[in-house]
């Protein structure tokens, strides 16, 4: 996706005098009643679909800006492309402690380039040009969201504040003479909020979930990180930090000394309420500090090239190979993999690794060969021969699959201790015998909206190592987050 710098001016700044330091999940230090700047910080979320099966959804942010009670809008973030399926249940950070003029802000408007998805046509007709059963592509125009606070937010100067977006990308994918399109002009597109989930850490805004990239500085106080749909994290390396090891390439275990400048990592942090991002773990999924191409993305049913090849829908990459037609690949995209004969299988257990009974590493009943790839998985892969296919796909070769989380939403069928059934899952990827179970850790699985698995009820998402139990696994489904909403 392109992105282009934001055309919104910096105001001169109204100066308000504050009568307190009250205000939602503000924290205030010094001159509490006076005018200055405060830090902001946004994080993104998405609300499910409930009418169309999207499995990629990518949102290109030009500009974000807050409108004063007076004045002219003040520019918070210039641009970046988000991923909003992954978003149902994850949150991903826009900025963090920006600074702001104090005072009073009546809505926060977002500016977006022409935003795409795919969905999947699960009807028994077509939908304009997409025929029934196949994977479309659906787009949009360039537009502005804006959404008024029902109560005008207040930044107080030197005090962190925190403001979460949420989008329900539902609500914009509209149907006209049969076909569908993305409007996120529509009503209730976009929702801001305040209101820390139930289930986060007590001294934190957020979490920010499973941040993959490539490391581009580490230090033993912080790491950075870049991706390529998701912007960079800088985040902060403490004495609680985890380091995991999956896949076991770090020599004397899982250490900071094992990540370097080029490796691959995911970093699972915290939004502290000093607006500081903070690493609470960090695994090494490709220790090498020039890796060989990779794609990540969804698998779909596919009979691409007429073979036993695989469908992807591409939702992150890391190509170092010029002229590879994956370096110019928009998020979404469609790959044809052609996987080897001998090929390497690996789980990547990510913030589950420890975990009793949770599978990592190569050889894994429900993950070792191709009859485990299973439509709705996250598949990593390393490639090789990318070129470019027909049907404006992308063909490329691969010997090593890794799988990853799936981001998959349904509803409660029931709960049990720790684990609890689901059903109404995306009909792509199948039908189900009986309800399948999700585990989840009382260790490790994140919660939000609830502070029980028994607490569960309705719509939730999760973030899940999918596993086919016909192929061995013990369950189909083990969560590192489950999301309530």
């Amino acid at each position: 996706m392109n992105s282009r710098k934001s055309l919104f001016v910096i105001a001169l700044v109204a100066i308000l005098a504050l009568s307190s330091c009250s205000g939602l999940k503000n924290k205030c230090t010094t001159n509490c009643g006076g005018s200055g700047n405060a830090s902001l910080s946004i994080t993104i979320s998405d609300a499910p679909p409930t009418n169309a099966t999207v499995v990629s959804f990518t949102l290109p942010i030009i500009g974000i800006t807050l409108t004063p009670s007076t004045g002219s809008p003040v520019s918070v973030f210039s641009s970046g492309n988000f991923e909003l399926t992954r978003l149902q249940s994850d949150t991903n950070l826009v900025v963090s402690k920006k600074e702001i003029a104090a005072g009073t802000y009546t809505a926060i408007n977002v500016t977006v380039s022409a935003p795409s998805g795919v969905f999947a046509n699960s009807s028994t007709g077509s939908f304009g040009p997409c025929p029934s059963g196949d994977f479309c592509v659906i787009t949009g125009n360039a537009a502005t969201i804006t959404f008024k606070f029902s109560t005008p937010l207040t930044l107080t100067a030197n005090a962190n504040q925190w403001l979460n977006l949420d989008f329900n990308y539902n609500n914009a994918i509209v149907s006209s003479n049969g076909a569908l399109s993305i409007d996120v002009t529509q009503t209730g597109v976009m929702t801001a909020s305040t209101a820390v989930p139930t289930g986060v850490a007590s001294d934190a805004f957020a979490n920010i979930d499973d941040f993959t990239g490539q490391v581009t500085a580490v230090s033993s106080s912080s790491i950075t990180v870049k991706s390529t749909i998701r912007g960079t994290l800088t985040a902060a390396i403490t004495s609680s930090t985890l380091f995991f090891d999956p896949l076991n390439q770090c020599s004397g275990g899982a250490s900071l000394s094992c990540v370097q400048t080029g490796s691959v990592v995911s970093v699972q942090s915290l939004l502290l309420t000093s607006g500081v991002p903070t690493a609470s773990s960090i695994d090494v999924i490709d220790a090498a500090t020039k890796p060989t191409d990779e794609v990540e993305g969804i698998i779909y049913p596919s009979t691409c090239n007429g073979g036993s090849n695989f469908g992807m829908i591409l939702s992150d990459s890391l190509i170092n190979t010029s002229g590879s037609p994956l370096e110019s690949a928009s998020f979404g995209a469609g790959l044809c993999l052609t996987v080897a004969q001998i090929s390497g299988f690996v789980v990547d257990s990510g913030i589950l690794t420890t975990q009793p009974g949770v599978p990592s590493g190569a050889n894994i009943p429900g993950f070792q060969s191709t009859s485990d790839i299973l439509a709705g998985q996250m598949v990593r892969a390393k490639v090789t021969g990318a070129t470019s296919g027909t049907n404006g796909m992308i063909d490329a070769n691969t010997n090593t699959l890794m799988l990853r989380f799936s981001r998959l939403t349904g509803t409660i069928n029931t709960t049990t201790g720790t684990s609890f059934s689901i059903a109404n899952l995306p009909p792509y990827l199948g039908t189900f015998s009986v309800p399948p179970q999700v585990i989840t850790y009382i260790n490790a699985t994140l919660l939000e909206g609830e502070t029980s698995v028994g607490n569960l009820t309705g719509t939730v998402s999760m973030s899940s190592l999918f596993l086919n139990v016909s192929g061995g696994a013990q369950y189909w489904f083990q969560a590192a987050k489950v999301r309530q909403h």
